[in-house]
């Protein structure tokens, strides 16, 4: 069953010995959470554990456009792009799948895109001289913790990610490396045994590898 940041926040303030959160209030604690949150994600892509799920986003890309990136183009939830394929804007025709390549081509731009380079963590043009739509299929991670009702998806995190949380917390906010130390190793012990249960779960089941391209 799903449940959302509340509950490891409210464990991490105990944690803290501030369950009113007037130390550690939940806009700083938060994006510490979110760091924990993707340092699981992390972890569980390590393990070949089935973190991640495959997604499909239209975009538009303007003429000129050599690169997607976060905040420019690349949907939220990407971790890493599985395929390309392209089209006129506005247009209601088939896609056209375009070829990836090591390194962007070394062409003029045409009225098309035709390949795309996954480097820098960006996704990479020539570039066209007319605007295109561009779908991307891709792998997505755990949607960012951004408040306390945001959604948990790993069920038996909680212990891991108040415990990290309230390391990370110790240390940049609170400049205590040694309770940071205790929570820390804490956290580890949590982190352990939840992939442990994870890893149980999918034996007998068989699970595809991730590339090696994802982003931490």
């Amino acid at each position: 069953m799903a449940y959302t940041a509340q509950e490891p926040l409210t464990e991490c303030k105990v944690l803290l010995n501030d369950p009113s959160g007037t130390i550690y209030p939940d806009d700083k604690v938060l994006p510490l959470m979110q760091k924990a949150y993707r340092e699981l994600q992390t972890r569980m892509m390590l393990n070949s554990l089935p973190v991640l799920k495959e997604s499909v986003a239209a975009v538009p890309v303007a003429a000129g456009v050599t690169q997607l990136a976060d905040g420019a183009g690349l949907p939220d939830s990407l971790v890493y792009p599985t395929e390309l394929a392209e089209r006129a804007a506005g247009s209601t025709a088939l896609y056209s799948p375009m070829t990836e390549t090591f390194w962007e081509k070394e062409t003029k731009p045409g009225n098309t895109l035709g390949f795309w380079s996954w480097r820098e963590e960006e996704i990479k043009f020539v570039g066209a001289t007319v605007p295109r739509e561009v779908k991307i299929r891709f792998m997505k991670g755990f949607p960012r913790i951004t408040a306390v009702g945001s959604v948990i998806l790993v069920n038996n995190a909680v212990t891991f990610l108040a415990s990290r949380t309230a390391a990370l917390a110790a240390l940049t906010l609170g400049a205590n490396p040694q309770r940071a130390n205790a929570l820390g190793a804490d956290a580890g012990g949590a982190l352990d045994e939840l992939i442990g249960i994870l890893a149980k779960r999918q034996q007998g089941i068989g699970v595809r590898r991730g590339v090696n391209r994802y982003r931490r």
